[in-house]
């Protein structure tokens, strides 16, 4: 008997060892802890936050408002109507079409990140947030331009933005007979066509051309090297972050 019973426990033993070893077809066999691997995620990765953030810049440099604002976040999104938001460009385009924005850090805080930008033509360094959503890298609205989109109608929009003569007219450079705003700013380099009026204050910067037929009232001030034949008209410098 005694013999018997070790001759059952060792074939038992036996058995029990082999379907360890061998798991029937379609059994689950979970992986032992610790030997799972996986790579980073690139979807979180600096240079995702450095392709979408250039994208969502160029579309708005460009003046694709529409492309611009698929990529904003959902709550911004929610803040104004695509259609809206087209509209208000259309009434009140930037003052200086594409002014290119070159990306100069990145930084990545789980599903957030903040980019750091400059615009042509103007040295300032501008700070842009981007949060994950969906699988991808979307443009979070500064705070005072959501509650300027949730509390002001597009109509209100404009008459505030060209009573502070921030709204430009079509096209890379003034047209003649154009009054340009004061405080409009120019990046350096721009020619001004003739028939151009300045406003007191503006400051040109360098490297302005200004044709025959500028007016010039008191208070302009010229940097070095700005070329100025007899009666030529001024140009303006601003570049405001995205909105």
């Amino acid at each position: 008997m005694i013999i018997l019973m070790v001759a059952g426990l060792l074939i038992g033993t036996a058995m029990t060892v082999a379907t360890a070893l061998n798991p029937p077809s379609g059994q689950y066999v979970p992986t032992p802890s610790g030997s799972a691997t996986g790579g980073p995620d690139e979807e979180r990765s600096e240079e995702a936050v450095r392709l979408a953030a250039q994208a969502a810049f160029d579309a708005y440099a460009t003046g694709a408002s529409g492309e611009f604002w698929d990529t904003w976040s959902t709550p911004a999104q929610e803040t104004i109507s695509r259609d809206e938001y087209i509209r208000l460009f259309q009434l009140c385009p930037q003052p200086i079409p594409d002014m290119g924005f070159t990306i100069t850090n990145v930084t990545v805080t789980g599903d957030s990140a903040l980019v750091t930008a400059t615009r042509a033509g103007d040295p300032t360094s501008y700070d842009y947030d981007f949060l994950f959503e969906n699988g991808g890298w979307r443009y979070v609205l500064p705070p005072e331009e959501e509650e300027e989109y949730r509390t002001k109608s597009v109509d209100q929009i404009v008459q505030l933005r060209r009573s502070a003569g921030t709204c430009g007219a079509a096209g890379t450079s003034p047209s003649p007979g154009v009054t340009l705003p004061p405080g409009v700013t120019l990046p350096p380099g721009v020619t001004l066509p003739p028939g151009v009026t300045l406003p007191p204050g503006v400051t040109l910067p360098p490297g302005t051309t200004q044709p025959p037929g500028t007016t010039q009232p008191p208070g302009t001030t010229q940097p070095p090297r700005t070329t100025q034949p007899p009666g030529t008209p001024t140009a303006p410098t601003a570049t405001p972050p995205p909105k």
